[in-house]
């Protein structure tokens, strides 16, 4: 679906004369802006062949050499052709080779010893002449075909390889194998017998072939793109006739074993008719020939048939078409060339005609030959050419020698598409083949190439070709400068679908006018493109400067060349496509744009009122709204997810064709050539919305049923709007299936940004409703049954169904009310409604709305086994009312309703509603049932006693007992729930025996004491037991001196001091000494490993700091679970003994759990710094806990107490030991603390500069992040001066 578009015309004027002419052409690769010429002037002396450089640069041409050779050609040649065979340039060693018809081989180097030019270098001669001559594409070889019909193959150094007779009997290497499958020999004959089978058959000689008159009897050869192959076409005399000779094509492979030496491989069928042009596409699969029928010894064929003719490797023909030219052109005429382009997309051919000489440019799609464009000489009175070639690296550069210049076109590949708005777009796309025009609008018809839905024949193969925006109109610009304005008159598809259904033309074009263009002056040849906005006309010139015609200023440069551009209008936008596939937009709303590159790697593109669409290499389809495209153009920031765009994959090659906004489609062009139309998502919610905003909801809900979107989005665009237009919604679409659809689509989740991104980035006008789905079914259930019930039942019932949580007991009212008024119906509805439901679920709501005519309206219409329910309901048929429902209720699981119908049901009832309520543990609503009978209601009280005691929630228990009265089940649960407070409370309201409140007491005691609750402990011994020597025994043990010597004084018991509180001050005081020796030798343990890590960071500072200084074991793990080695240095909380059995466990540990990583801050590697971090970390942890031990000062204050006790009571002896252990014990403390400070002085001394020693090495000690290491604060040992008293 694509056309030829020209983009740049350049024209080198030079002086010529009929023995003064340009006969070839070479291409530098490496400077498109200049190439090379070869001006030949023949003379009864020799041929003097200048070559000259010509550039763009003001059409200049420098003079660099001139060969002389006095042979001339010793074979005949076209009057077309010159002496010079071939020019080609080698860029990597700057040198012209010029190959002469005589047979010497020149060279020319452009970059001498002295800089310049060196002087012309004859390297070689061929004494018979060359007839023809071809480079291989890897310019390492050159194929020759000497006068003497030699093949001569040659190294780039003019080198012989291989030489051997042109002209040879043999197939070649690939010959045929012929089994005999088909042959007359091998087929049954009937009655005729073996005689038959013996018959000559028809003659295969091909003496019947011959060469037409026109052909000038010289080899041709051509390469294929990876120079794997080669072939030669010849013009081969027969044996026994000397006039007469036929045109034959070998195929010759480069044997790599032997020196790329060509070897026939293959030779080609025998085609009558056969000419000598022959070109090997670059790609490989087909070679070009020519095949001229209905004359004597041509193909078989009427007169005036000329046909390119495809030939397989193998010489087979595969396929073809016809040239498009008249028989006087057929009669006389020659092709004096063909040649495929670098991508093997167009071939051009080159046309004698009577009067003139034309290149034609054809190309491939579906299996159909497009003739795309026809080039004429640009001066008229030199209407011939003399050569052409395609640019070897610039698929679409072209070349062509005239008689008195060179012409430079260059061209892309365009599409010429209608982009008419909304909704009159037609997407009408022109394909130009020859002079037709084929035309498909796809919005009313998707027609497959290469056929079309109409056709506009012209006078000639047109130029260009511009489909109106506008309007539904083209113009067509001819060679001969006429302009052709036609109206298409497409007819469009109505509300209804397609208009053609009835028959009638897609399209009916007029031409309304024509004229013809008079050029005053000569446009500039950067010109590319010109194009039409809204600030007026814009000029594209060739090095990409986009400007304007107007008064407005405008300027921005996009890129050199594009191969395709557009302008939007609304934002005002200019997109271009680059050569190398970037996609460049730049805005035109200011008087200047710097471009931004949207996507690179970009195949085509196309634009939509909301979206730019474009495909890229990586076969996806992108689809940026242009809001977003115009904030990145304009430089605005744009948060990121709205660079998030929609993407669809296509297959790999597809080129946009167009897109139908109107029809949300968008085609694509397969590499074949063949089209598939798609829908992409984007496109469709566009237009979505813009019905939905509109009103036009019937409309948007048949695109939403169509395309399978969300039927949530009718809603989710504009709630409020649609709950205002919802009878114009149900007016619009009346169909009761319609809105079934619609409203069992229903959900709660916002489409529009839960499910498509595009519209999430869209702003609401007005929020949603939090409960939309039955919002939207009541609302629409309410204008159904205003407007009639009887019609809309299926919707009625469905929006009782599809609420949330579905409403199947209104919709069975429904129905119990359609009984009574319509029964003609009923049928089909509950059908219907039971198609919606669960079966069981409708079945059970009946049963509980105690309907039992409507339960077995439904048993019966959903088809249920009747031996399933007709046994119950005619059991519960047998009850009374309440028993009934009871039993209804328990069935279906209503066990509120049940127990309030066991109430209903009479106060005969209540010991089975207690046990019903007690195992279904009804008991929240058997309180409010039984809130004001105040005889049942303490029964309840105590079943929930016992419900809580059960669940072991003793303290509510006990209430619910004693709301009950009853005590005893309340003293048990207050003391399981340890309340002693209210337990020994309601014990003396009961008035026990003393003994059983003292086994109360020990009970409860126990308990308090267990849980460090001691002084509460005492208080119930003196209080409830009047138990002293308990009491003064708990608080010793609860280290509560102070206490215990208190309840000794006051209920005189001095013997207590000496039986109990002096042994107990005794142990507390051993096992606070034990605590400071633990921390202690700790210490110690951690001051040595210290000094240990000292001497590792001096002597192995690479292993201290965690440097790998083996790179190239990274990744190896060498370690196993079972070389765990055993130590001692662990954590230092942990004992000794537990070391063994960690290693001995680890060896169990899976894969999963080995490379988790632990919860806790491990020590690190051992010998490294993360150790001595570590133990730093261990020592700032033991000042806190020995913060914590030295502020028990219970210890002295209770010593000095008892010093002052023993003073008072005498006794003699015991004070100045006590004093002593508790001035030793404080003396303990502060050696301890004196010397933890010292360690931790010791320890932080050099921290700084190992914390930075660590950073500096780039090892991976403290994880590789020394910053939250420094921002560690040092702890300190804060000063403590115990007791004063104990001082000295």
């Amino acid at each position: 679906m694509r056309s030829l578009t020209p983009t740049s015309l350049s024209i080198f004027p030079i002086s010529s004369s009929p023995s003064n002419r340009v006969v070839a052409l070479a291409v530098d690769p490496e400077s498109p802006a200049s190439f090379f010429a070869a001006l030949e002037r023949v003379s009864l002396d020799g041929v003097q062949v200048d070559l000259i450089r010509l550039s763009d640069d003001d059409n200049a041409h420098d003079r660099l050499a001139s060969v002389d050779s006095p042979v001339l050609a010793p074979f005949p040649l076209p009057e077309y052709r010159g002496q010079v065979v071939d020019l080609k340039y080698l860029a990597d060693e700057r040198t012209l080779v010029v190959l002469l018809a005589g047979g010497d081989i020149a060279t020319v180097n452009l970059e001498g010893p002295d800089g310049g030019v060196a002087p012309v270098e004859i390297v070689g001669s061929v004494d018979s002449g060359i007839k023809a001559a071809a480079w291989s594409p890897d310019e390492e070889q050159l194929i020759l075909v000497t006068g003497e019909d030699m093949l001569v193959c040659m190294t780039r150094n003019f080198d012989l390889i291989h030489e051997e007779p042109l002209r040879q009997e043999d197939f070649g290497e690939d010959k045929f194998i012929n089994v005999g499958w088909g042959s007359k020999t091998t087929q049954f004959h009937g009655t005729l017998g073996k005689a038959a089978a013996r018959e000559p058959g028809p003659s295969s000689s091909t003496s019947s072939s011959r060469a037409h008159h026109t052909d000038d009897s010289l080899p041709t050869i051509t390469f294929r793109g990876d120079a794997a192959f080669f072939a030669v076409s010849s013009l081969d005399p027969y044996p026994f006739d000397g006039d007469a000779a036929r045109r034959q094509v070998r195929i010759y492979s480069r044997d790599s074993s032997a020196g790329f030496a060509p070897r026939l491989s293959a030779t080609s069928e025998v085609l009558p008719g056969l000419e000598g042009p022959l070109a090997w596409r670059p790609s490989g699969n087909v070679i070009s020939g020519l095949v001229r029928y209905g004359y004597p010894g041509g193909g078989v064929g009427t007169e005036g048939r000329w046909e390119v003719a495809m030939l397989e490797r193998n010489g087979l023909r595969h396929g073809g078409f016809p040239l498009r030219e008249g028989e006087k052109v057929w009669q006389d005429g020659r092709v004096r060339g063909m040649k495929w382009n670098a991508d093997s997309e167009v071939l051009a051919i080159w046309i004698e005609r009577e009067n003139e000489d034309v290149v034609q440019l054809w190309s491939m799609k579906n299996y159909h030959y497009y003739l795309k464009q026809e080039l004429f000489s640009s001066n008229p009175s030199q209407p011939r050419f003399n050569g052409f070639m395609w640019h070897p690296e610039k698929p679409l550069s072209l070349y062509i020698i005239g008689q008195d210049h060179v012409q430079t076109r260059s061209f892309v590949w365009d599409t010429y598409a209608a982009r008419l708005p909304m909704p009159n777009d037609t997407a009408a796309v022109v394909v130009v083949d020859g002079d037709r025009l084929l035309i498909t609008p796809f919005r009313t018809q998707n027609t497959p190439p290469p056929m079309s839905s109409c056709t506009i024949s012209l006078p000639s193969t047109p130029v260009h070709v511009s489909v109106s925006n506008d309007e539904d109109a083209l113009a067509v610009l001819l060679r001969d400068g006429r302009v052709q304005l036609w109206d298409l008159h497409t007819r469009l598809p109505g509300p209804k679908g397609s208009k053609l259904r009835g028959g009638g033309k897609v399209a009916e074009p007029v031409l309304r006018w024509e004229k013809r263009l008079e050029m005053e002056g000569r446009w500039s040849s950067r010109l590319v493109w010109v194009l039409w906005s809204e600030r007026g006309w814009l000029i594209l010139e060739a090095e990409g400067r986009l400007r304007t015609l107007s008064d407005d200023p405008f300027e921005a440069f996009l890129c050199a060349n594009p191969t395709s551009i557009a302008v939007t209008s609304a934002p005002l936008l200019a997109i271009a496509l680059s050569p190398s596939g970037k996609l460049l937009v730049a805005s035109l709303s200011a008087d200047s744009s710097d471009p931004i590159t949207l996507a690179s790697s970009v195949n085509s593109f196309t634009t939509t009122p909301s979206f730019l669409v474009y495909t890229t290499t990586s076969q996806t389809s992108f689809y940026a709204p242009l809001p977003v495209v115009a904030a990145l153009a304009s430089g605005e920031d744009v948060p990121p997810h709205e660079k998030e765009w929609e993407t669809r994959r296509v297959e790999r090659g597809s080129l946009i064709v167009t897109a139908c906004p109107s029809e949300m489609s968008l085609v694509l062009q397969m590499p074949r050539g063949n089209l598939e139309t798609v829908y992409p998502r984007p496109l469709v919610l566009a237009v979505v919305r813009r019905d939905v905003l509109a009103g036009k909801f019937r409309a948007a809900f048949l695109t939403c049923r169509k395309h399978r979107l969300d039927l949530n989005l009718l809603y989710d665009l504009e709630p409020a709007r649609f709950m205002a237009s919802l009878s114009d919604f149900i007016e619009q679409i009346p169909e009761v299936d319609y809105l079934n659809l619609f409203v069992s689509s229903l959900s709660e989740e916002d489409s529009a940004r839960a499910l498509y991104q595009d519209l999430g980035r869209v702003e609401r006008t007005t929020a949603g409703n939090a409960e939309k789905v039955n919002s939207i079914c009541d609302s629409l259930r309410n204008l159904l049954e205003q407007k009639d019930l009887v019609r809309y039942i299926e919707t009625v019932l469905t929006t009782h169904v599809c609420k949330r949580p579905a409403d199947y007991e209104a919709g069975l009212r429904v129905l119990l009310h359609l009984q009574a008024e319509h029964p003609d119906i009923v049928e089909d509805a509950i059908k219907f409604i039971i198609f919606l439901s669960d079966v069981d679920r409708l079945y059970d709501v009946a049963l509980g709305m105690y309907n039992f005519q409507l339960v077995l309206m439904i048993a019966q219409y959903s088809q249920k086994d009747p031996k399933e329910y007709l046994p119950f309901l005619r059991e519960l048929r047998a009850l009374d009312r309440y028993e009934q429902r009871f039993r209804i209720d328990d069935h279906l699981g209503r066990r509120e309703s049940a127990l309030r119908n066991l109430k209903e049901a009479g106060p005969e009832r209540f010991d089975d509603a207690a046990s019903y309520l007690a195992r279904y543990e009804l008991y929240d609503d058997a309180f409010k049932l039984y809130a004001t009978d105040t005889e049942r209601l303490p029964v309840i009280y105590d079943l929930y006693g016992d419900y809580l005691y059960d669940r072991r929630e003793f303290a509510e228990a006990a209430l619910a007992y004693t709301l009950a009265n009853n005590c005893e089940k309340a003293l048990k649960a207050h003391e399981k729930a340890h309340s002693w407070q209210e337990l020994f409370t309601l014990a003396l309201q009961q008035k026990l025996p003393k003994q059983a409140i003292v086994d109360m007491c020990g009970r409860v005691t126990d308990h308090l004491a267990s849980r460090g609750r001691h002084t509460e402990a005492a208080r119930v011994f003196v209080e409830y037991a009047s138990d002293v020597d308990s009491a003064v025994d708990v608080l010793c043990r609860g280290t509560d001196f102070a206490e215990a010597y208190r309840l000794a004084s006051l209920h005189d018991r001095e013997d207590l001091v000496e039986s109990v509180i002096h042994p107990g001050l005794d142990d507390a005081q051993e096992a606070l000494l034990e605590v400071f020796e633990e921390m202690e030798g700790q210490l110690d343990k951690e001051v040595a490993r210290l000094a240990e890590l000292r001497k590792i960071r001096t002597e192995d500072p690479d292993t201290f700091f965690i440097v790998d200084n083996e790179p190239a074991l990274e990744g190896v793990d060498v370690a196993t679970n079972a070389t765990t080695v055993m130590t001692t240095f662990t954590r230092y909380t942990v004992a000794p003994t537990t070391v063994m059995s960690q290693s001995t466990r680890i060896t169990g540990q899976t894969n999963k759990s080995k490379h988790r990583p632990s919860k806790r801050r491990q020590a690190g590697r051992k010998g490294t710094v993360d150790e001595w971090e570590y133990l730093l970390g261990s020592m700032g942890r033991l000042v806190a806990r020995v913060d914590e031990k030295s502020g028990e000062r219970f210890h002295f204050s209770t010593y000095f107490d008892m010093v002052k006790t023993e003073t008072v009571y005498r006794a003699e002896g015991s004070t100045p030991d006590h004093k002593e252990l508790a001035k030793s014990l404080q003396s303990t403390i502060l050696d301890f603390r004196q010397k933890l400070a010292s360690a931790l002085d010791d320890a932080w001394r050099d921290r700084e500069a190992i914390l930075q020693e660590t950073e500096d090495s780039g090892g991976m000690g403290l994880g590789g992040d020394v910053k939250k290491a420094k921002e560690e604060v040092r702890p300190e040992v804060k000063g403590w001066k115990g007791l004063g008293v104990l001082v000295g």
